[in-house]
This record gives structure tokens, sequence and C-alpha cells, in this order.
């Protein structure tokens, strides 16, 4: 316990000089702290993002009246032919650009390919799978119908039996 008043203790807020001059080196500190802590942080120059060159082989015409079919199984189109899908991935998934891997039409599907509950089909307004590009979709257990329309940019399916052009 303590008796009597508290003892005075040397204050620098007498002193407007002082004050001036501690606040500008702690702001000076804290911006030097601040930019060397957030060196190397930030991209200053960033490397080329590489060049890949997609080939795709378009096959002989069919000779029969039978129209083309499109095998959903064997590597993605997107792919070289040497590569393989990655382990775990489901059968037969693969993005057909339209156009180029498959002729606008309606194709049709007896639908899920063996060991798959169900299959997915989607129409796209670009080659990306994005969700705001998903024109139409469907994951049906049964047969299906698609109609690809000649606006349409891709079509992505996966885990589907074999389509054929209605």
């Amino acid at each position: 316990m303590m008796y009597g008043a508290p003892p005075e203790f040397p204050r620098a807020t007498r002193s407007p000089t002082i004050i001036l001059l501690v606040s500008g080196l702690t702001g000076l500190l804290g911006f030097l702290v601040g930019f060397f802590a957030g060196l190397g942080t930030g991209e200053t120059s960033a490397a080329p993002a590489p060049r890949v060159t997609v080939t795709v082989e378009q096959p002989a015409e069919p000779t029969g009246s039978q129209p083309p079919a499109i095998a959903t199984t064997g590597p993605p189109a997107t792919t070289p032919p040497a590569t393989s899908a990655p382990p775990g991935a489901p059968a037969g998934n693969r993005t057909l650009v339209v156009g180029v891997d498959i002729q606008p039409g309606t194709y049709r599907t007896a639908g899920p390919a063996a060991g798959q509950p169900v299959c997915y089909w989607a129409r796209l307004k670009s080659t990306t799978a994005r969700a705001s590009d998903i024109i139409a979709a469907d994951m049906p257990q049964g047969a299906a119908t698609v109609t690809i329309a000649p606006t349409d940019k891709a079509f992505q399916t996966g885990g589907c039996a074999e389509w054929t052009r209605a």
C-alpha cells in the first residue's frame, strides 16, 4: 500500500518537438518493417505461360450408311493419343469442340457405360467447364437424346455409353 501522492514521473508530453520526432520515427520504422516483410510476396515479373499445341486428326469418312458414332472411351480429345486419363477419373470424360470433334445434330446414347451408375452430358457456350458456360446438362440413368446446336461451342460427356447420331 502506498501512502501519499504518487511520485512525479518525467513526461515527454511537455515537448511537442519530441512527440513529433518519436511519432515520425515510429511511422518510418513501421513502413520499413512492412516493406521488407512484403518483399518477395508479390510477383514482379511473371514467367510466360506455357504454350500447348493440340493436333486433332479427322478420321476417314465412314463408307456405310450408318452415321458415325462418338466413342466415349479412350483419351479426351484435347490430349495427344499417347496419354491416358488420370487414375481414378471416370472413364470416357471428354470435351468435344463443335464443328471440329463433333458436328451439330441430334445424338443418342443407351445411357451409362458398363459399371457407371449415371452418365453426364452438357452443351457449353465455350470450351471451359465453368458453370456460367453451361447451356443445358443432364445426368441420365437411362437412354438420352441430345440436340447439339450449331451455335454451341462444345459438348462435354462422361461415363456414357457410345453416342450415335440420330
